[in-house]
């Protein structure tokens, strides 16, 4: 007769197999039911071991008196009357409504989840048919077998493990065609000789000897540790060796005489050796507790500390281990990832991620600083606060000086392992016009002063080109090519903003040029476009109205443009610049108070709550608001009122005199080595080179001129001078001033033909 099983016991089964990793599903022949293993864990060969427990399920009504079904494990495999090694085979087997003392039998429970067993009450015969085999067989079924599904568990808590046996073990059930039980195969069980799993469980940051390495090694199965003196072995790199003494922690499992004296852990050199004795009663897991020392620090490599595992036992997995990190007191900046493009003219363009990473730990002396300053054609417009890591961070001071370029953090607190600091969605403001890499300057106390980094790199927003470039002749309308202006990045040309041509003084449009969009869908106002003076000249600008910005890139095409040229016009180059508002949004008040916080005190535009920068006539870059530029024509008749000396500046002055009219440098002239220093720009325009001709290169400090043929580049500090590739030397080199380029004027005005006069009375230079 079958035990009756109370409710209690039958909820707690249920709530066990529900939490149950279900190992292996095999369907039965004609979907009768089904094999399910609830575990396969790793066993010992040539030993008694428990294998996983197998749910058998089949449909309600499926099973009839006379149905059976047979469970075979592998051959040689024997089911044991108990674990102990030299037990009796199993003769018989019982089956109960609960799990009893014996370690094989079968279990058919009341219920199953809450309903009534289909199987519960069947007359049923177990007969064992070899040691590795039994058959279960129902002679009579219950009284629920129609109206519930029924499930049988069978317990193999005592199998013998065949010798040799490497690999999973499979229990097969099959039945004859005509019964309702399934047919099919499960996983319950994995055998071999076992592997060894190893960790690390503390790898510490070290600049000179550390005596925290801990190595966790865990066995699949017992005796997975080879019973070797060297069952594993880890081999510390060059330069490093292990500490004497290491000390070994059980964690769980037993060993025949105790984990000291049947696992022996030695130190030889760089060689760390674990001795196994005596092989475990069960799987087992222990600590390894160790020291290294520097021995050679030309050797010692810094970085990860890398050990070599070798030894007798199969080791699961990689077989190296990094155990510390080793490395001398030190940091680096660098910017994370691609360069991400910026946009000239605009306000809010996000730079690269910034990172700040220390070699060891407590590289970063709190207190101590790390300023970051821009070049002169970029300002702060957002600043982040790096996240803590590890104990420390930097953290936001000020701003260094009235342009908004340089920031500074200071370093608070200190790390408790090699810290990586990130300073994350910084942006920036751009001048209009500006291109090439966007280069920070690294300062401070911390230790990164005189680093650089480029986080980001400027690229025009449009460009401007012509089809032809016709001869302009002094006095006369003249009409020109076609003029396109193309954005070169979404969005470029902004919407409900002004986009305007300038010409130069002394150069006006005869007549408002046809404006029409030819690629993309900018849309532009053209009822509203107009001319407008700008400075003396009347009609020297035509302004473009635009009402919304593009979705695709667009094309603006100029045409029916009619130039005239005054008199003071210089012969040479007509160059027309796109500005306003929809190019130059840096240089919009309106725009750019909306995106700054403005300290209403004192006017200035603030930064994470500091004070950054103040607008000049509400412009962030009030000397530039050109995006792009053309030469859209060239003057070939100069007028009758030009003069011979065309330009002349005087040292320590800001005003100079071109073509008879008074004009103001941002920088004045000076004497050095009895030879006179003029800003880069304004020698430029004296000898009738305007700034699309003249480019300046940070990273290599050189400045290039070009006029007709002739080009002409200078290095600052250099006394070279390359005209058309000749090397000319000069007896002084150019320098940099207040921020500005100085040039020697008389060997770069002679370079190009041109002739220099002094009057030491007045202390002026005049160019012809």
């Amino acid at each position: 007769m079958l035990k009756r099983r109370s409710k209690h016991l039958a909820l707690i089964l249920t709530l066990t197999l529900l939490a149950t990793f279900v190992i292996g599903i095999v369907p039965a022949s004609a979907a009768s039911g089904s094999l399910k293993a609830l575990q396969a864990p790793d066993v010992s060969d040539d030993a008694v071991e428990g294998l996983g427990t197998v749910l058998l399920s089949v449909t309600a009504g499926a099973v009839k008196a006379g149905d059976s079904v047979t469970f075979s494990l592998p051959s040689d495999f024997e089911f044991r009357e108990n674990l102990a090694s030299n037990s009796k085979i199993v003769s018989s087997w019982t089956y109960a409504a609960t799990e009893g003392a014996q370690p094989n039998m079968f279990v058919i429970p009341q219920s199953y989840s809450g309903d009534d067993n289909g199987l519960y009450g069947a007359d049923i015969t177990l007969k064992v048919l070899d040691d590795n085999e039994v058959q279960l067989t129902v002679n009579k079924v219950g009284a629920n077998n129609s109206n519930f599904d029924g499930y049988v568990y069978l317990y193999m808590g005592a199998v013998y493990v065949d010798s040799g046996f490497d690999g999973d073990i499979e229990l097969t059930a099959s039945a004859p065609s005509r019964s309702g039980f399934p047919n099919g195969s499960v996983v319950v069980g994995r055998a071999g000789s076992g592997q060894v799993k190893l960790s690390v469980t503390n790898a510490p940051t070290f600049t000179d000897d550390t005596d925290n390495v801990k190595i966790r090694v865990e066995e699949s199965t017992k005796g997975a540790l080879d019973e070797a003196k060297e069952s594993l072995k880890f081999t510390l790199p060059s330069g490093f060796e292990w500490t004497a003494d290491p000390e070994v922690k059980s964690i769980w499992g037993s060993w025949t005489n105790g984990i000291a004296n049947d696992v022996i852990v030695s130190a030889d050199g760089d060689k760390l050796v674990v001795k196994v004795d005596k092989e475990s009663q069960e799987a087992a897991c222990f600590e390894i507790k160790a020291g290294i020392t520097v021995t050679d620090e030309r050797k010692a490599e810094a970085g990860d500390v890398e050990v070599k595992v070798g030894g007798k036992s199969d080791v699961k997995g990689d077989t190296n281990l990094i155990v510390g990190t080793y490395g001398e007191y030190g940091i680096s900046i660098k910017a994370d990832g691609e360069t991400p493009e910026v946009q000239a003219g605009k306000l809010e363009q996000e730079i690269a991620k910034i990172i700040v990473k220390e070699d060891v730990k407590a590289s970063l002396i709190a207190g101590r600083t790390v300023t970051l300053r821009l070049p002169a054609f970029a300002k702060w417009g957002e600043i982040k606060e790096s996240d803590n890591n590890k104990g420390v961070k930097l953290e936001f001071v000020d701003f260094i000086g009235d342009d908004g370029r340089e920031i500074k953090y200071k370093v608070v607190g200190e790390s408790t392992g090699a810290a990586e600091l990130k300073l994350d969605k910084m942006e920036i403001v751009l001048e209009p016009g500006a291109a090439g890499d966007v280069e920070i300057e690294v300062g401070g106390t911390a230790g990164l002063a005189g680093e650089k980094i480029v986080v980001a790199k400027a690229v025009n927003t449009i460009e401007m080109k012509t089809d032809k470039v016709a001869e302009v002749r002094i006095g006369t309308s003249t009409e020109v090519g076609d003029l396109l202006i193309t954005e070169l990045v979404d969005e470029a040309i902004s919407d409900d903003a002004d986009l305007i041509l300038d010409l130069p003084e002394g150069v006006r449009f005869n007549g408002t040029p046809t404006v029409e969009v030819i690629e993309g869908n900018l849309d532009i106002d053209e009822g509203a476009i107009r001319m407008a003076a700008d400075g003396g000249t009347d009609d020297n600008q035509v302004i473009i109205p635009i009402d919304n910005t593009s979705t695709k890139l667009s094309t603006i095409k100029v045409s029916n443009i009619k130039l005239i040229a005054d008199r003071t016009v210089p012969e040479g180059n007509i160059v027309i610049k796109a500005k306003g508002a929809a190019v130059a949004e840096v240089n919009v008040k309106s725009e750019v108070e909306d995106y700054y916080t403005v300290n209403s005190v004192n006017d200035k535009m603030q930064v994470a709550g500091k004070d950054a920068f103040k607008l000049t006539d509400g412009k962030i870059f009030p000397k530039t608001s050109t995006a792009a530029s053309a030469v859209l024509a060239k003057v070939v008749t100069p007028g009758a009122t030009d003069i011979k000396n065309a330009s002349s500046f005087v040292v320590g002055s800001t005003t100079y005199t071109m073509n008879g009219v008074e004009k103001t440098m941002d920088v004045a002239p000076y004497i050095k080595g009895d030879r006179t220093y003029l800003p880069l720009r304004y020698v430029g325009y004296a000898l009738g080179i305007d700034d699309n001709n003249i480019w300046w290169d940070g990273a290599n400090q050189t400045v290039t001129l070009k006029s007709g043929s002739t080009v002409v580049q200078v290095k600052i500090g250099s006394n070279a001078m390359l005209i058309n590739g000749a090397a000319v030397t000069m007896d002084v080199a150019p320098e940099i001033s207040n921020d500005r380029t100085m040039l020697p004027i008389r060997f770069l005005a002679e370079a190009f033909g041109h002739q220099v006069g002094w009057d030491a009375t007045t202390q002026t230079t005049t160019i012809d």
